[in-house]
C-alpha cells in the first residue's frame, strides 16, 4: 500500500527531528556555550546561537548531497587540524568564562545580573556568532553527518527526492531549536538562583569542561599528525 505524500511528509521530518535530538542532547561544547550565554542575557540566547549553528549545518547538507561521502576523504585530509583549532577555540572560550566568572567576585551578582540581562538582551551577535563559531569548529560535527546525517538525508532524497532532503532536514533543524530553546529558557526562569557564588561556581565549571573538551581536541589533532 502506497502511504499519501503527507504521511511520508510527516514521517520524514519526525526522522530528522528525532536523529537531530541524538546529537543534540549530548552534552558539548554548543551546550556549554548556550548556559553561559544565556545567565548573561537571557532565554533568546539558545534559538540564536542555533541560527549560527545552522549557517554552518545549510551548506554542509549541500556539499553531502552534491559530494555525497566523498567529503568524507576531504575531511581525513584536515582532520588533524580541525582537532588542533577546535580545541584552541574552547580553551580561549572558557577563559573569557573564567574572567567572567572572576568578576563576580568583586561586585554583588544579585542585582547586577538582571541589569546586565536587561542591557545584553538586543546584542545578540556575538550569541550567532558563537554558534557559528563552536560549530564549525568542532570536530565531531562532520563525523556525525558523515555517519548519520548522511544515511537520513539519503532516505529522505530516495522517498520524495530533494522535497525528502529539505524535510529532513527541516525536521533536523527543530530538534535543535526545540531543545536548545527548553535549555536557554530554562536557564533564564532560574536565573534568579544562578546568582552570586552560585553564578562563579557555575561559570567555572562550564569553563573547565570546555578546557577538558579542548585540551582533548588539541591532544588528539597532535596524535592524528604525527
Amino acid at each position: 500500500m502506497t502511504l499519501p505524500p503527507l504521511v511520508i511528509g510527516a514521517s520524514l521530518v519526525g526522522i530528522g527531528f528525532l536523529t537531530g535530538l541524538s546529537g543534540a542532547l549530548i552534552p558539548g561544547p554548543l551546550f556549554a556555550f548556550v548556559i553561559s550565554d544565556t545567565l548573561k542575557k537571557g532565554a533568546l540566547s539558545g534559538p540564536l546561537t542555533i541560527i549560527g549553528h545552522i549557517s554552518v549545518e545549510c551548506p554542509l547538507i549541500v556539499a553531502l548531497v552534491i559530494l555525497g561521502l566523498g567529503l568524507k576523504n576531504y575531511f581525513t585530509q584536515f582532520e588533524s587540524l580541525i582537532y588542533a583549532i577546535g580545541g584552541i577555540a574552547l580553551v580561549l572560550m572558557s577563559l573569557f568564562i573564567i574572567k567572567e566568572a572572576k568578576a563576580a567576585k568583586s561586585r554583588s551578582r544579585g542585582k547586577e545580573i538582571g541589569k546586565e540581562m536587561q542591557g545584553a538582551k538586543y546584542k545578540y551577535n556575538s550569541s550567532i556568532f558563537g554558534g557559528f563559531l563552536l560549530t564549525a569548529f568542532n570536530p565531531s560535527f562532520i563525523p556525525w553527518w558523515l555517519a548519520i546525517g548522511y544515511p537520513v538525508l539519503l532516505s529522505g532524497f530516495e522517498w520524495l527526492a530533494l522535497t525528502g532532503i529539505l524535510l529532513v532536514s527541516l525536521g533536523h533543524f527543530l530538534s535543535d531549536f526545540t531543545w536548545y530553546s527548553f535549555v536557554s529558557f530554562s536557564f533564564a526562569k532560574g536565573k534568579n538562583f544562578f546568582v552570586g557564588k552560585r553564578y562563579e561556581l557555575t561559570m567555572l565549571v562550564i569553563a573547565i569542561f570546555l578546557i577538558a573538551l579542548g585540551v582533548l581536541f588539541f591532544v588528539k589533532g597532535l596524535s592524528v599528525a604525527f
